[in-house]
């Protein structure tokens, strides 16, 4: 597909570093969109962005930003003020885990900004810039954790329910426009930080048997988009969220999501 084509000349990627970003960033470059790459490690966003000019002849723009500060987006609409923007996606998170009251408030407030005041106010902004010109596209990123609650991780978890539940929202107000719009809920997905945290033995085996590549997920997302409001990410996840909503209750999913990370 010729995403510059169909949605614009350029694409804005925001948690753009590695991972799931990353895999963002060359999907709408192999589709011949220009990238805008946003996050807090400009040095590897640069390096990222030559790689990706170079195999696929596109333009990039680097922005250095730190989503814990609402702030920042003030930058980011201003730098892409006179680009012609087709595509966005807010790959950004952040997570502390323990109890609710024994992390510190500064950490919610990091959370809150990233997870939910951040991604909305991008969301909000990118979506009138598309609406306007009723040509464009989103794809959010929210975490299985949005679905199931997550004990020990709670505010995170939220925060990804809050963007399923808003983009799945917006999707459908979208439905009737040339914006296509979708949410993808990822699992277990072979990321940086992933690898640094696996723990050893079986368990690290198991975990790695069921996580997906980060090109595994985006190539998912693009192959549901305008066709869907939201899907799953991988087939075993699948199978889970269907398991678990049929035969378990509420509080047995929850319970089991907390036993990750209970001491």
């Amino acid at each position: 597909m010729n995403l510059r084509e169909k949605y614009g000349q350029w694409g804005i990627i925001l948690g753009a570093t590695e991972g799931v970003g990353k895999a963002f960033c060359e999907k709408i470059a192999s589709g011949g969109m220009n990238v805008v790459m946003v996050g807090r490690r400009e040095e590897m966003l640069k390096e990222l962005g030559k790689e990706i000019s170079d195999k696929y002849g596109v333009e990039h723009l680097v922005i250095k930003a730190d989503f814990a500060d609402s702030r920042s987006v003030d930058k980011i609409f201003e730098q892409t003020r006179e680009l012609d923007m087709g595509f966005m996606s807010y790959v950004a998170c952040f997570h502390t885990f323990g109890k609710l009251q024994d992390t510190p408030w500064e950490k919610h407030e990091q959370m809150i900004n990233v997870n939910v005041i951040t991604f909305l106010k991008c969301f909000y902004h990118y979506m009138g810039i598309f609406s306007k010109q009723d040509r464009g596209a989103v794809i959010n990123v929210a975490s299985l954790t949005g679905i199931s609650s997550s004990p020990y991780n709670a505010q995170y978890g939220a925060g990804k329910s809050y963007i399923l539940k808003l983009t799945e929202a917006v999707a459908c107000e979208a439905a009737k426009t040339n914006v296509d719009v979708e949410v993808i809920t990822l699992g277990t997905t072979i990321t940086p930080s992933l690898l640094k945290n696996l723990p050893g033995g079986p368990a690290g085996e198991a975990v790695m048997k069921s996580a997906l590549t980060p090109e595994e997920c985006v190539n998912e997302a693009f192959e549901n988009l305008g066709k869907t409001f939201s899907v799953i990410a991988g087939e075993h996840n699948k199978k889970n969220v269907q398991d678990w909503k049929a035969n378990h209750t509420a509080d047995e999913y929850i319970t089991y999501m907390g036993s990750f990370y209970e001491k």
